[in-house]
């Protein structure tokens, strides 16, 4: 599995235009064995030591989800097949979708997606699983939607609507693997903002223009 990685960091290309912002995300040349990617794994490391007792250390601290600004009616698109990445997109209103795509074109190895949206106010409503072939959603509460679904080299989705300006929480696994590095979105007309750091994954957006 190979994520893709910011745009300034790969040979792709970023159009843009009065209009329209197409990025165009590259695999990044970055390949890896699945059995390298656990080492991903958000699971904490064995205790060492301890006490005569026998009592465990205390579990790691749990870092909290950055909260980013997405651009209003902003598009990305990416070949599909060629990099795993998890796309977010807003449109006035309230209007979300979140779409991704694998790398099997390059590993012959399919992805496991598991992808939920939470509403930080407001209910999640209206949702649509058109791009979801094969997949399977699922709300457990009023403001939550889970997509489940393993991608080859088609596009996967699911489009949704909430409170216009609303935070949602992205969270996302693939094989079981949580890294912020395959999150996308687009802010001040880059991907990401330009931002080189390590994302959080769960990620919290907020739309720039409700």
């Amino acid at each position: 599995m190979s994520f893709m990685k910011p745009l300034a960091q790969t040979t792709a290309l970023l159009a843009i235009s009065t209009s329209l912002v197409a990025c165009v995300i590259g695999d990044g040349g970055r390949h890896r064995d699945r059995d390298d990617d656990r080492d991903r794994s958000t699971e904490p490391p064995a205790a060492t030591g301890g006490s005569s007792s026998g009592s465990s250390s205390a579990p790691p601290a749990v870092t909290p989800p950055m909260l980013v600004e997405i651009d209003t009616d902003e598009v990305m698109t990416a070949d599909p097949g060629q990099g795993v990445g998890v796309f977010t997109e807003y449109k006035t209103g309230g209007r979300w979708r979140v779409w991704w795509t694998c790398d099997t074109a390059q590993t012959q190895q399919s992805c496991d997606f598991s992808v939920s949206a939470t509403a930080a106010s407001g209910n999640i409503e209206n949702v649509d699983a058109g791009e979801l072939q094969g997949g399977f959603t699922a709300t457990p509460t009023a403001s939550r939607v889970e997509a489940k679904v393993t991608t080859t080299t088609e596009v996967h989705g699911i489009t949704f609507t909430t409170n216009p300006g609303a935070v949602i929480t992205l969270e996302a696994s693939v094989g079981g693997i949580k890294d912020g590095s395959f999150l996308f979105f687009v802010q001040n007309k880059k991907v990401n903002g330009g931002f080189q750091g390590k994302l959080t994954n769960p990620l919290q957006l907020q739309a720039k223009e409700p």
